[in-house]
């Protein structure tokens, strides 16, 4: 990758910040999902200007 950026999610429980992640990152969507317990993230690599770019999401 060319650059690397950490993005921090932050807000109230029950948002949908988790949805929000796996969304963006995945694709995919569940309305399944239970209280998130620690810390979850995600990589993604995006393609602007022809450099990549990893985004770590947490």
């Amino acid at each position: 990758f060319d650059y690397m950026f950490k993005l921090l999610i932050i807000g109230n429980s029950s948002v949908g910040k988790t949805s929000f992640l796996f969304r963006y990152a995945d694709d995919s969507f569940t309305s399944a999902f239970v209280s998130t317990v620690g810390i979850d993230f995600k990589v993604k690599t995006v393609f602007k200007n022809e450099k990549r770019i990893k985004l770590q999401i947490w």
